[in-house]
Formats: C-alpha cells, structure tokens, sequence
C-alpha cells in the first residue's frame, strides 16, 4: 500500500487495481481502494481527479487521431507543469475512444465500449515490457496468437480481409468506428506486415505497432515502439508517418529503418532509399519541433538522456541487415552488441566487467544461428569468455 501514497491521479489512473475499483468488477479491489481513501485522506485530491477524468472519458463517443493521441499523452505526462483545473481542462479537450499511456516500456490503452448494453470505459490491454506472448488485436478488440517465429500478416486494400500466416480473417471495417490494429511481438520473435495500401512493415524483437485497418484520405499515421523497418508505397497525395515517443518520421515513399526502444536513451533512423524528414521534439511530444531532412545513407541519431542529435553516412547495412537474420556491426560498442542479441533471442547476457562494454566490434554475425555459435563468433572478434549461468542467463568476462 505504501507505493500508492507517491501516487499522483495519472499513475492512480494506469493502475488496473484501481480501475476495477472505479468499474466495480473486483470485490477485493472495492475494498482495498475504499480502505486506502479512509487511510490517506491526503490523497484525496488526486485520486477525485482521477475519477474526474475516468468519467468523463467513460462518457464520451469521439475518436482521435493518432496525433491526438501523442498530444493527449504529452498532455498527461506534463501534468504537473500546470494548475489542477488547467490540467484537467486541457485533458477534455482530447476526450475520445482511445487513451494512450506509455509507462515501464509498456503501451496500455483503454476504449469506451459501443455495446449499447455495456456502457463500460474498460482496460482493452496492457503490455509490459517483458511481454512473452506474440500477437495481433484486431479492430473488434479480437486477439489473435501468432505461433510462429516470424509471423506473416498481410491486409487487403479494403482492411477488412487479414491473412495471418495461413490463416483468413475478416473483420469489419468503417469510417464511423475505430479500426485501429495492434501488432505485440516479443523479444524472440519478428513479424512481417503489409498494410492496405501496400507498404511494408518488418517488425522487429521486442516491438509494438498500431495502424488503421485502411487509412483515412488525408494522411497514413502509424504509432511505433521498438524497431521497425518500413517500405513504403508512395502516394504524393498521402504522407506517411511514423510517429515515436521521441520523433516522427515524414515520408511519401521510401524504405528506412526506425528504431524507438523505451528501455534505449539511442533513437535512430537510417535511410535507403527516398528522402525522409524527422521531427523531433524539444519541449514536450508536439510542441517545438526541429526538423531533419535524411537522404540515402544518411542516419539521424537523438541521445534523449541528452538531448544530443546529429546527422551523418553510415554503411545503412550495419542498422537494416537484422531483418534478414544477420547482425552487421561497423564498430559498435559490445554494449549495443549484446542489447540486439537479448532482444532477437529472447536471453540475457550479462557484461560482467563495465569495460567491455566498450569493446568496439566489427564483422558480421548470424542470428539464424543459436546463441551460443554466436557468442563464440563474438569471441573471435574480441578477447572474452562466455558462459551460462543455471538459471538460463549468459554472462561475457575477461578472458583468464
């Protein structure tokens, strides 16, 4: 109990024990949060704004854009800037189906229900950033397993039509209602999408992708966690956007590669082919934003710890080669080595001397091979030992 009393009304509102207070779905939950008010009255404030706020948004029948959405979240996480009664009429502002908020690596989201018989403004799903199970939700909040390592999804134009794998699956598609998708993949696992106008999506370990069933007639707006590289249909008509926590990236038609971790300060985006403008932003997700425009070969690199960024060649194989099971490295620190091989393999590695870890590393390594024929190519390239702990987990020393 005593975590909650740092709490403010936005972390009271991401916590699922409290929402089933609110929706009164868990006894337990009733009595626990009744308890905890008659305890700490001097949370009180917070936690009336935050049922404030989860009645007004249960109430409410709009729908956002995805840009509203990155807004309403930059809203909520620099709550505390401004006054109470600022704060919350800023939040109704962006009332709608969706609510986004991205906390511990993870992306929850929470719709209103249009059942006419279940008025309910319920938890749809959330994902931490340990996540274990690959798979896709479908428009009608349908959950879908993907089984296999490297999933193949693939959308008519209309949306409505989904191949995954060998499986079809039909869903309903309309201008009127929400038809937001939702693609989960773990670490150990890759996808590969094609969206209804066509472009190309391969996902990568440990990686998060939201997108319409068919896009709307102004603008194709995807939302991105983790790593993905995009192969985009043109369409001079219809930018495409790429939106991250840290930056979005603006296309008409061009391959390039996005990589937006949560547990990573590095963001970067590398390009192929085509010309790409990157928005990043100084003070707050869509406010101040500075502009970078990349042609082919070029990278655009934010340090967000720092605020550091920069442009500049690289050899665009180092940062794409991934989604083709390799791993090419253009003197990368062993740190990054090792993150990308906890993530494709689903392992972890511990770096036991902080030395290492800036060990530069160049060649080329195999990710269709096991860990371990990995970990002894590393070998050669610099002097370490390996070796695996009973637990499971893999560890790289100093060499006796």
């Amino acid at each position: 109990m005593n975590q909650f009393k740092t709490y403010n009304s936005t972390d009271f509102l991401n916590e699922e024990s409290f929402l089933q207070w609110l929706l009164k779905t868990n006894q337990a939950s009733e009595v626990f949060w009744e308890n905890f008010l008659a305890e700490n009255p001097d949370k009180k404030e917070e936690i009336d704004e935050a049922i404030e706020i989860f009645n007004y948004f249960r109430f409410k029948n709009e729908e956002l854009s995805i840009a509203e959405v990155f807004e309403l979240w930059d809203s909520v996480k620099h709550r505390t800037a401004a006054p109470r009664k600022n704060r919350f009429i800023s939040l109704l502002k962006y009332a709608a189906i969706f609510i986004f908020v991205f906390a511990s690596g993870g992306l929850s989201y929470y719709f209103y229900s249009k059942d006419k018989d279940c008025n309910e403004f319920s938890m749809a799903e959330t994902v931490p950033a340990n996540f274990t199970d690959a798979r896709i939700i479908l428009a009608d909040g349908k959950s879908v397993p993907l089984e296999s390592k490297e999933s193949n999804i693939k959308y008519d134009a209309s949306g409505e039509q989904v191949i995954i794998d060998n499986d079809t699956i039909r869903q309903q598609v309309s201008e009127k209602v929400n038809s937001t998708n939702h693609v989960i993949i773990p670490y150990g696992k890759s996808s590969n999408l094609t969206l209804s106008d066509g472009t190309k999506v391969w996902l990568n370990a440990g990686s998060q992708l939201m997108y319409p069933s068919v896009f709307d007639k102004k603008q194709r707006e995807v939302l991105l966690i983790g790593e993905a590289f995009f192969e985009v249909v043109k369409d001079a008509q219809k930018p495409f956007v790429v939106r991250t926590e840290p930056a979005d990236v603006v296309v008409l038609g061009t391959t390039f590669d996005v990589s937006a971790y949560p547990d990573d300060n590095i963001f970067h985006t590398v390009l192929v082919s085509g010309k790409v403008d990157v928005k990043i932003s100084e003070h707050g997700l869509l406010k101040g934003k500075k502009t970078n425009t990349l042609h082919p070969n070029e990278m655009f690199l934010l340090d967000r710890s720092s605020g550091v960024n920069y442009v500049n060649k690289v050899d665009v194989a180092s940062y794409v080669s991934w989604k083709e099971g390799m791993l090419n490295c253009d003197r990368l620190d062993m740190n990054r080595v090792v993150r990308r091989l906890e993530r494709y393999y689903n392992k972890r590695i511990h770096i036991k001397d902080p030395m290492l870890g800036t060990y530069k590393i160049s060649g080329k390594l195999d990710l269709k091979s096991d860990i371990s024929e990995v970990l002894d190519v590393l070998q050669a390239f610099v002097p370490i030992d390996w070796g695996k702990q009973q637990n499971g987990d893999y560890f790289i020393v100093q060499p006796n």
